[in-house]
C-alpha cells in the first residue's frame, strides 16, 4: 500500500515532489499528535491515581480536650489515617487564636524555626521516627497557662492537604491546689478510704512518711497483680510516688526524678476519678509534688502504701492518717 503511494523516481515532476513532501509532513504530524495524546492520557491517569490516593487519607486529632497541669509536658495527638509515611510531607502546627502563631514546622525533611513564635522556642518536638507511621503528634514541654487554646495540625503533600484541631486546657498548679484542699477536707470526713475502694467521684487521704527513708504510696487498681516483681507504673495499674536512697521519683511511663525543696513529713493524695487525675502534695508546705493527668480509670481504685524494708532503717508501718492537720 505504501509502495503505491510513492511515485517512481524517473517519473517525478515538480507537482509530484510537492505531494510527496506534503505526504511525509502529514505522516510525521499524525505520529507526533498520536504520541502527545498518549503522553497526556498517561499523565491524566497517573494524576487521577495520585489524587484518588490522597483523598483516601484523613488527618485525625482527639475528639475531647487535652488537659495538662502547668509546668508539665504534654503530647498533642495527631496522625494520618490510614497510617502512611509523612516523611516527605509538610507538617505545620499553629495556634488558631493568636497572630504570628506558628508553633512548629516540619518541611523538606527538617524542622524549621525561622517563623516559629517566640513563645514556643525550644519547647516543641516532633518525633521524626514516628513520622514514618503517620504520627505527627507534637510534644510541648514546660506548659504555661498561656498555652491554653486551639491548635491546628496542618499536613500537605502536593495538591492534597488536611488538618485537625486540638483543644488544650491548662490548669494552673497553684489554683489546682486551692481547689484540691477544700475538696480534700470534705471527702476525708465523709469517706473511709481503703475499706471498699471507689469507682466514681473524688477522694483524698494522707500518709505519714516522717523519718521514713524508703516508701511508695498512691493508688492502684483493685485487680492488680500483687505477686512477684512488679513495675509500679500506670500501665500495670499503679499511680504512685516514692522515695529511695534519699531521692524522690514518680513512676509514670518512665521514672521521673522529683526535685523537692524539703522532705515531706506527710503526703496528701487526691484523686478525681472522672477527670483521670491523681495529685500528690506536701501537706505541711502545701506544695505540689506530682500529678498524673488524663488517666483512664475503668475499675475500682484503692489506696496503696508500701515500705522498702530492704533499705529502710525505720520499719514502722506506713499508716493512712485518720486525722487532718
Amino acid at each position: 500500500m505504501v509502495k503505491s503511494l510513492v511515485p517512481e523516481v524517473e517519473k517525478l515532476d515538480m507537482s509530484d515532489i510537492s505531494k510527496w513532501e506534503w505526504f511525509k509532513f502529514k505522516t510525521r504530524q499524525i505520529a507526533v499528535d498520536t504520541a502527545m495524546k498518549f503522553i497526556c492520557l498517561t499523565l491524566l491517569i497517573i494524576s487521577g491515581i495520585t489524587d484518588s490516593r490522597s483523598e483516601q487519607y484523613d488527618v485525625v486529632g482527639p475528639a475531647d480536650p487535652v488537659f495538662v497541669v502547668a509546668g508539665e509536658d504534654v503530647i498533642l495527638p495527631c496522625s494520618v489515617k490510614p497510617s502512611t509515611s509523612v516523611v516527605d510531607m509538610r507538617v505545620e502546627w499553629f495556634r488558631l487564636d493568636l497572630k504570628d502563631s506558628q508553633v512548629h514546622l516540619y518541611d523538606d525533611h527538617v524542622d524549621k524555626y525561622t517563623d516559629q513564635s517566640q513563645f514556643y522556642r525550644e519547647r516543641t518536638e516532633l518525633n521524626h521516627q514516628e513520622l514514618q507511621t503517620g504520627n505527627t503528634s507534637l510534644k510541648l514541654s514546660s506548659v504555661r497557662v498561656s498555652d491554653e487554646g486551639l491548635y491546628k495540625c496542618f499536613i500537605q503533600y502536593k495538591s492534597w492537604s488536611d488538618d485537625a484541631t486540638v483543644n488544650v486546657k491548662v490548669e494552673d498548679r497553684d489554683q489546682l491546689l486551692k481547689t484540691i484542699l477544700p475538696k480534700a477536707v470534705t471527702y476525708l470526713r465523709t469517706y473511709k478510704v481503703g475499706k471498699d475502694g471507689f469507682s466514681s467521684g473524688c477522694f483524698y487521704f494522707e500518709v505519714q512518711v516522717k523519718e521514713q527513708t524508703q516508701w511508695y504510696l498512691g493508688v492502684t487498681r483493685e485487680s492488680v497483680n500483687k505477686k512477684g516483681l512488679i513495675r509500679l507504673r500506670p500501665d500495670n495499674g499503679y499511680w504512685i510516688v516514692g522515695r529511695m536512697y534519699g531521692e524522690y521519683h514518680a513512676y509514670d511511663s518512665s521514672v521521673y526524678s522529683l526535685s523537692l525543696s524539703v522532705d515531706p513529713q506527710r503526703v496528701g493524695v487526691f484523686v478525681d476519678y472522672e477527670k483521670g487525675l491523681v495529685c500528690f502534695y506536701d501537706v505541711k508546705s502545701k506544695s505540689h509534688i506530682y500529678s498524673y493527668t488524663d488517666q483512664c480509670f475503668n475499675e475500682k481504685l484503692c489506696p496503696f502504701v508500701c515500705l522498702g524494708y530492704d533499705n529502710n532503717g525505720n520499719s514502722t508501718p506506713l499508716i493512712i492518717c485518720d486525722d487532718y492537720e
